[in-house]
């Protein structure tokens, strides 16, 4: 019997692992990689979302006190690794404030992202303020 998309996430998810979907995976396929899996299921990680004005890469207040209770997460967490993810621009301007307030440089890894990932699309034409983001992650 094929097994179904969602149970074979579902599987991995829990597990802790990552599955990949392949024609034919059936329950007995998914049961094996589920039990290779971590014997405990991971711990999601912190995430700091922060969103930027049209047209500036000027940190605002409030994307200054985000990036405040991220860098206070890293240091709580000892995290030797904080991934910027977003558009080069905004990732460079978090990165300063993240090392203006007393993260590790060398810690920092912007991961590039382009206008077609935005968290929400926009008709076109339409210049959506959600979309101007960065994501951090560690």
């Amino acid at each position: 019997m094929i097994i179904n998309i969602r149970a074979a996430l579902a599987a991995g998810l829990v597990g802790g692992c990552v599955v990949l979907l392949v024609p034919g995976l059936t329950k007995a396929n998914a049961a094996d990689i589920a039990a290779a899996a971590p014997a405990t299921a991971a711990q999601p990680r912190p995430g700091y979302v922060v969103f930027f004005e049209q047209g500036t890469t000027e940190v605002s207040s409030t994307a200054a006190g985000t990036i405040r209770l991220a860098t206070r997460k890293v240091r709580a967490n000892k995290a030797a690794l904080v991934r910027l993810v977003g558009r080069a621009d905004y990732a460079e301007a978090v990165k300063a404030e993240l090392v203006r307030q007393g993260v590790q440089p060398a810690s920092i890894v912007l991961v590039g992202r382009d206008d077609n990932s935005p968290i929400v699309r926009a008709s076109t034409g339409v210049a959506e303020p959600a979309s101007r983001y960065v994501l951090i992650a560690f």
